[in-house]
């Protein structure tokens, strides 16, 4: 198997947004829905214009995933957050470490804009998500919450 690298993406760069945005679609395709060309366009709108950062998993020239950043403010704390909105890797990129090789890159990245901690949101019944953020130092509860719940976690930025 090839290896897969992490890299910035390039938003002005038309492969990039449109991998992300593919990516993006088969993501939402998980919950029965489609990603409609009105909502593409404000996709690639909103990335351009929010996103503080977007990582792309490389393998063979093909994009096998995606993590979207945005920066948010830190009111409390006088330092910036990192929000992850989206990770999302294609069905064969699973498995292998590739989610927490683009966690590692995504908290480099916040810490290099003076990030001090990342934010996500998970749903309750992602078992592999909720696996994976433990492990890296998210404050995700322990046991099993509401299939329908939603999990704000965060973990600080050493």
């Amino acid at each position: 198997m090839s290896e897969t690298t992490i890299r910035l993406a390039d938003l002005d760069d038309p492969r990039d947004l449109e991998a992300v945005i593919e990516l993006t679609a088969e993501f939402k395709a998980l919950d029965g829905t489609e990603l409609t060309w009105p909502e593409r366009l404000g996709l690639a709108d909103q990335l351009r214009g929010m996103a503080a950062f977007v990582l792309l998993a490389v393998r063979d020239d093909a994009v096998v995933g995606m993590l979207i950043a945005q920066r948010t403010m830190g009111s409390f704390v006088g330092v910036p957050s990192c929000n992850i909105h989206d990770l999302y890797l294609v069905e064969d990129a699973r498995g292998d470490g590739l989610g927490t090789r683009m966690m590692t890159a995504c908290a480099d990245q916040a810490r290099a804009t003076g990030c001090g901690k990342l934010t996500l949101e998970v749903n309750a019944d992602n078992t592999a998500a909720l696996a994976l953020y433990r492990s890296l130092g998210f404050d995700v509860p322990e046991g099993e919450g509401p299939g329908d719940a939603t999990y704000y976690v965060k973990c600080p930025l050493d």
